[in-house]
């Protein structure tokens, strides 16, 4: 009841000592926990912790990974870190350049990305789903002036992996002029 200001009621004072250990209760404390919650309660954590975007297609590992980065991603949203870190969750290896260390120096605000897909097709949702993680991590003032994704899938041949030819595809925004 330490909580409680010097002027609280009888009434207030009863409640508050009633319900003291309400958050201490093994099944509040399980729920709470994003490693141990049940799958039907991540998609609440998800809102509890601010997660901007949320599929319920995710795995739960993926879910839940990205549950617990919501905090420390809020806290560097808008930095080269943010985007790098909202990337890679999916798997993506992420190389960004910002205008002033491109040679020769790109168009100030600007940064270029190289995105590997790691064994990943690229297909029109990941296009779609990366391009939206960029928009969402970066900088407002911040513009992508290139980038450049490259998919090099994997090929199963009985128990040997190869590697196919990657594919890399190249954008820049329209009206765009280095």
């Amino acid at each position: 009841m330490k909580t409680l200001p010097p002027n609280a009621t009888d009434l207030e004072k009863n409640i508050a000592e009633t319900g003291k250990d309400a958050f201490e209760q093994p099944s509040i404390k399980l729920a709470k926990n994003v490693d141990q919650a049940p799958s039907e309660f991540l998609a609440f954590l998800a809102w509890e912790r601010q997660v901007n975007y949320w599929r319920n297609e995710w795995p739960d590992s993926l879910k839940r990974q990205i549950i617990n980065e919501a905090i420390p991603q809020h806290k560097i949203k808008g930095t080269p870190a943010a985007i790098k870190r909202a990337l890679e969750p999916f798997g993506f290896e992420v190389t960004l350049t910002e205008w002033f260390n491109e040679v020769p120096p790109g168009k100030p605000g600007t940064f270029s990305l190289e995105l590997d897909l790691v064994g990943k097709e690229l297909t029109e949702e990941i296009y779609h789903e990366v391009n939206r993680l960029i928009e969402d991590s970066k900088a407002v003032t911040r513009h992508v002036s290139n980038v450049q994704i490259s998919s090099n899938p994997l090929l199963y041949i009985n128990t040997a992996i190869a590697l196919q030819d990657a594919v890399t595809i190249e954008c820049m925004p329209q009206g765009y002029q280095q």
